[in-house]
């Protein structure tokens, strides 16, 4: 059993084709698909169902599947243990972050791209628990959320800090005087807030449902920049993480009263051996907030 012969047969069944996986893995469809035969051949059982041009895997398809991402996850694993041990900072950097660090990432990625520049560094944005998955499948190595549930083994998490849900208007808005405002009056207020699905937005919608409110939400955007960026020209409010307000100067923070907002931050690793890179971007991170 080889490695490429794994690296065939998990490309082929994530695209379920195999011509698609051929041209993925840079090898003709006969030579792939005699691989994945040998290997077959070798288990003594099918991994895969072909039915005309349609492909399935076997139910041994499907177990051999988790065992092979393992063993090509400990070989990247491996190498990169060797690449650190020479010093070497290199290969790819895949950091997953909520819209809470949208501003708040971007300093410590550009000073540590300068720094290491054999390192690619690849940022992805998404809701909490998609990005969780994505850690559990290896397609991440370090995620920065913030959270209201809690996250078991293996995946790893260290504290960051804890942000309180504000309103922030417009300096300009009539509610900028305001200080603090209580919960209930916010059912009053025509409001942009974050898309469904997103942790934050759950945590709001959970405070509207236990206090009876049907808040006047008026817009929903997914991209927490645009929604700012809407709210500072006009006279919307919104409600976020108050970190999420970092850099943005023409927006009011207003403190809300009456209910918990107390979010706390983490960063997520999966246990087990950690890329040096990894290990020194979250050290950079610590030190910036």
């Amino acid at each position: 059993m080889e490695i490429y012969q794994l690296q065939y047969f998990i490309k082929t069944a994530e695209v379920l084709h195999f011509t698609k996986a051929a041209e993925l893995c840079f090898v003709t469809q006969s030579g792939l698909s005699q691989q994945i035969k040998k290997l077959e051949e070798e288990l003594g059982m099918p991994l895969f169902i072909r039915i005309g041009k349609k492909v399935q895997l076997t139910e041994a398809g499907s177990v051999f599947l988790i065992h092979a991402k393992q063993v090509i996850e400990k070989v990247q694993n491996g190498k990169q243990a060797i690449d650190d041990l020479n010093e070497m900072i290199g290969g790819e950097l895949r950091v997953g972050v909520t819209y809470i660090f949208g501003l708040l990432i971007l300093p410590v990625i550009n000073s540590f791209a300068k720094r290491y520049q054999n390192l690619k560094i690849v940022v992805e944005y998404g809701t909490t628990e998609a990005l969780e998955q994505k850690l559990m499948n290896n397609e991440l190595d370090l995620v920065l959320v913030i959270s209201s549930h809690e996250i078991e083994l293996p995946i790893q998490k260290v504290p960051l800090f804890t942000s309180h849900m504000v309103m922030a208007v417009s300096k300009s808005h009539p509610l900028a005087a305001l200080d603090k405002i209580a919960f209930k009056k916010i059912e009053e207020i025509q409001l942009i807030l974050p898309g469904k699905g997103s942790n934050s937005r759950e945590f709001v919608e959970g405070l509207f449902l236990k206090h009876n409110m049907k808040p006047k939400i008026a817009i929903e955007l997914n991209s927490i920049h645009a929604l700012l960026q809407m709210v500072e020209n006009s006279d919307w409010a919104t409600i976020v993480a108050e970190k999420a307000l970092k850099g943005w100067d023409n927006l009011k923070s207003i403190q809300i009263t009456g209910v918990p907002t107390k979010r706390d931050s983490f960063m997520l690793t999966i246990g087990g051996y950690q890329k040096k890179a990894v290990k020194l971007f979250m050290e950079e991170f610590r030190k910036s907030i």
